[in-house]
């Protein structure tokens, strides 16, 4: 574990630093041959050249959504950004989401990565949706109404204590964790924020339109099936564990909040659990394209009930 810790921690720094959001295309490598003083005085005829690879023309950044037609808001952190897919306008799970919707829906993507459950509300963007909401649903217009919000947080909430706690090994192993009462006055202290930040931002979308076609996502375990040191920490978080002072998790509290404001669910955790390997991109955090589609799919069948 003590050596798990540093390679993880380089892992994750080189993938925060590099590029790894597959907007563009790779740049095209250097076609022409070298030549040398030698065989450039030489040639009679011209040299045969490979022609160069085509570029790949990146996909353009989606414009502003019309103002006459249906909207599709979505509102969370990294994963509605698209963080570990090849291309975030394409292949995550927002845009395959808002491919599914009648033609010429629109789409306003919020999701922010970093954002934690009080960060969205923070930084604006809970503002943004509300008022987009209620001027378009208010209208006499019910064509231009916003036809679909989903709303997927909390990872950040979890993430900044694994950052702060478990990588630098204050809170090594969850055997550890348990037994520290620093550890588990911060994790208690993480759940009886998100709780309240969760209810009023859902109650903030319902206020602007109590009909509003909201879907609220619960958060899947990153390290299910591939880190056995630390799929016990995503487990706990989430889904609670028996036998522990947290017999309930962040999912808990998402699928709470869904029943008792009547909004729709799209239980994502049960379909990563053990698929790290399949659904995870190299940064060991975000879906890779498979797991993207694994959330649309999700999203899109909860919708449609």
């Amino acid at each position: 574990m003590r050596l798990l810790l540093p390679i993880l921690t380089l892992v994750l720094l080189a993938t925060a630093c590099g590029s790894g959001s597959g907007d563009t295309g790779p740049n095209p490598s250097s076609s022409h041959a070298a030549v040398s003083p030698s065989n450039a005085a030489d040639a009679t005829e011209p040299a045969q050249q490979t022609a160069p690879p085509a570029r790949v023309t990146p996909t353009p950044a989606p414009g502003p959504p019309p103002e006459d037609a249906p909207l599709y808001i979505a509102l969370g952190d990294s994963l509605s950004y698209g963080a570990g897919a090849s291309n975030r306008f394409t292949t995550a799970f927002v845009p395959l989401v808002h491919q599914s919707l009648a033609p010429g829906t629109g789409l306003l993507n919020l999701g922010h990565s970093g954002d934690t459950s009080e960060e969205l509300m923070r930084h604006g963007h809970l503002d943004v949706a509300v008022s987009e909401i209620t001027r378009r649903n208010g209208d006499a217009d019910p064509g231009n109404d916003v036809e679909l919000v989903t709303l997927e947080i909390g990872g950040n909430d979890l993430l900044d204590l694994f950052f702060d706690y478990v990588v630098p090994g204050i809170c090594p192993t969850l055997e550890e964790s348990l037994q520290r009462q620093e550890c588990l006055d911060i994790f208690q202290v993480t759940l009886d924020n998100f709780g309240p930040n969760l209810e009023e931002i859902i109650n903030r979308l319902l206020a602007a339109d109590p009909g509003l076609n909201l879907v609220l996502m619960t958060l899947y375990n990153p390290f299910s099936g591939n880190f056995p040191v630390f799929q016990p920490f995503g487990e706990l978080s989430l889904e609670g564990m028996p036998d522990t002072p947290f017999l309930e998790g962040v999912n808990d509290i998402i699928r709470a909040q869904a029943q008792a404001r009547g909004v729709t669910l799209s239980d994502v955790y049960p379909l990563f659990v053990g698929k790290a390997r399949e659904y995870i991109a190299g940064d060991i955090i975000h879906p890779n394209d498979v797991g993207y589609r694994v959330m649309a799919d999700a999203v899109i069948a909860a919708a449609a009930q």
